[in-house]
């Protein structure tokens, strides 16, 4: 037998067998007296949540960053030079004004969410010469913007560690960018430290960080010019004299975990598997690399000359833009014909100035001497070609 007793307090009656439904209103129970651990497993189903709070739960892909957890690097680590290391990650520096290229990029096995990941490791070698700055850069697609809408909040969430101390003027920010003019158009916005800057969502003296890893949340107004140029976030490392050493290089700080999400509150990270993420990474950038133990075959295709030869190789995902097209020399390729004779090495470039979209390489027409390309037989882990579509 229970006591019923409605929410001002007042018995209004006796229940045998328990409490009827109802009994027990807001005005019953204490604050915060309904706890986890009062909870049955199993009772709270999906029919006893409002729709208005099912509405408000997160659900599908909600990372606006590619490769935030630093796993696809297909240009390979460690990099000693300006330019990207991670896939999408794009890092940059000056010394008195002037481009630098004394900063290596490396992916390290550190990572403070998951025991077999990785994070971005920055470090510099410049003994002689003044730093401004270190920025390390992900520029954002218009096209991956649809979901926002200006006035909107935007949470930034990352993981990041020092690795030593640098001058007492030292600053560490985070800054959201737009393109100046058009869409994807950036043209070296990326590297400045207050050209179409949108908000510094996060700044702090560098030598405030810690030593063991912390994670920073931020939360910044997405913009009308965001929803219809772009948007690229700039970490960057700003002192008037950034040095290692002489002829060292000295790690300056690690980070991972970056997470863009729409919303004021920072959630778990989103983990994809490492196939999606690098499809993911290959829209912008592509490359083909030599087994190391083994000659590999990489099409079928026709003479153009006796050190010529078209083939068609179909990308592995469909580009941003028509890409440009590198590789790491002429003496890594090889044909093999009949008319030419076996081995011969040929010159690995491309004809892609009009090719579609979802298709590159080397195009031809008619096939009129059957010849295979392959990689030649000292093929390493440096024989490689690839296709760049980055913003």
């Amino acid at each position: 037998m229970a006591i019923v007793i409605n929410g001002s307090g007042t018995v209004t009656g006796l229940a045998v067998g328990g409490l009827p439904d109802g009994t027990v209103d807001a005005g019953t129970l204490a604050s915060n007296a309904v706890t986890e651990a009062k909870i049955a497993t199993d009772s709270v189903t999906a029919a006893k949540i409002p729709a208005s709070l099912e509405n408000t739960f997160v659900s599908g892909r909600k990372n606006l960053i590619i490769n935030g957890n630093m796993d696809v690097w297909q240009r390979g680590t460690p990099i000693a030079t300006m330019g990207f290391g991670a896939d999408r990650w794009k890092t940059y520096s000056t010394a008195s004004g002037v481009a630098n290229y004394n900063v290596t990029n490396t992916q390290v096995a550190d990572n403070p969410i998951s025991a077999g990941g990785y994070s971005y490791s920055v470090a510099v070698d410049n003994a002689s010469t003044s730093i401004d700055f270190i920025t390390v850069t992900q520029l954002i697609e218009q096209a991956n913007l649809t979901s926002i809408n200006t006035g909107d909040s935007l949470t930034l969430s990352f993981w990041i560690k020092k690795t030593r101390d640098l001058d007492s003027n030292a600053t560490f920010k985070v800054m959201a960018m737009t393109p100046a003019s058009s869409k994807d158009t950036w043209s070296g916005v990326q590297y400045q430290s207050t050209d179409s800057l949108a908000s510094t969502p996060f700044s702090e003296n560098y030598n405030s960080l810690s030593t063991s890893w912390v994670k920073k949340t931020a939360t910044f107004t997405v913009t009308a010019n965001m929803v219809t140029r772009g948007l690229g976030l700039c970490f960057q490392i700003g002192e008037s004299n950034v040095t290692s050493g002489a002829g060292s290089t000295a790690e300056i700080y690690r980070f991972t975990g970056v997470q863009l999400e729409k919303g004021s509150t920072a959630t778990d990270f989103e983990y994809r598997s490492y196939g999606e993420e690098l499809a993911l990474c290959q829209r912008y950038y592509e490359r083909f690399i030599a087994d190391a133990s083994a000659e590999m075959l990489i099409g079928v295709g026709v003479n153009a000359s006796a050190t010529d030869v078209f083939i068609n190789y179909p990308y592995k995902q469909i580009k941003r833009v028509i890409p440009s097209f590198s590789s790491s020399g002429a003496s890594h390729f090889e044909r093999l014909t009949a008319s030419w004779g076996a081995g011969s090495s040929i010159n690995c470039q491309a004809n892609i100035a009009t090719a579609r979209l979802n298709m590159g390489g080397f195009p031809s027409s008619t096939i009129w001497n059957a010849t295979e390309v392959r990689i030649t037989a000292a093929a390493n882990d440096a024989h490689w070609f690839a296709f760049d579509a980055e913003l």
